[in-house]
């Protein structure tokens, strides 16, 4: 019984959590890899589970650890700036803020934008924004504290500032 409900968890978060995974790995095959593997560590983890607070910033966290892991052991620079937008950074199920911006030619540069970021920053961005992570959550998951969410999404959002103009930038205050 205990699997089938975790069956259940994996169909309602799996699409994300690759997505997740996706911009912070940049390959495919490797995010693949590493969203089954978060949640095999998940499942055989689910003991330390803290049911009092929501499922997936915990199995968000366990998936941004594995995928810097992967980074680690493969090196940084798999996969950077010359990647295809089309082959790694379509996110699954944009974030109810950003759905308008999503949807037309100005998010294309957005997402790219995004891609570009460094690797704290661009993890921070896509919980904060996409995934609509509270700061402290993202902190959690990160291994961070808040003061570190707070100023990787204000570097953010000034380097996409830069690279876009003011008007393509996040708006969402980020003092959650």
């Amino acid at each position: 019984m205990e699997s089938d409900a975790f069956g259940r968890l994996v169909q309602t978060h799996q699409a994300r959590l690759f997505g997740l995974v996706l911009m912070v790995v940049r390959h495919r095959t490797a995010a693949e890899e590493v969203t089954q593997d978060a949640f095999v560590r998940a499942f055989t983890h689910i003991r330390q589970y803290d049911a009092s607070r929501p499922f997936y910033p915990w199995l968000a966290a366990i998936a941004v650890r594995l995928a810097h892991n992967w980074l680690v052991r493969h090196g940084r620079t798999v996969r950077r700036e010359g990647t295809s937008i089309d082959e790694t950074l379509e996110p699954s199920a944009p974030a109810p803020i950003m759905s308008e911006l999503i949807s037309n030619e100005r998010s294309r540069g957005l997402w790219e934008a995004v891609a570009a970021l460094p690797s704290g920053q661009r993890t921070a961005v896509i919980l904060y924004y996409r995934d609509e992570l509270a700061i402290p959550d993202i902190a959690r998951a990160l291994g961070v504290t808040t003061g570190t969410i707070k100023t990787l999404l204000f570097r953010a959002r000034r380097r996409l500032r830069e690279r876009l103009g003011a008007d393509a930038t996040l708006e969402k205050e980020s003092s959650s």
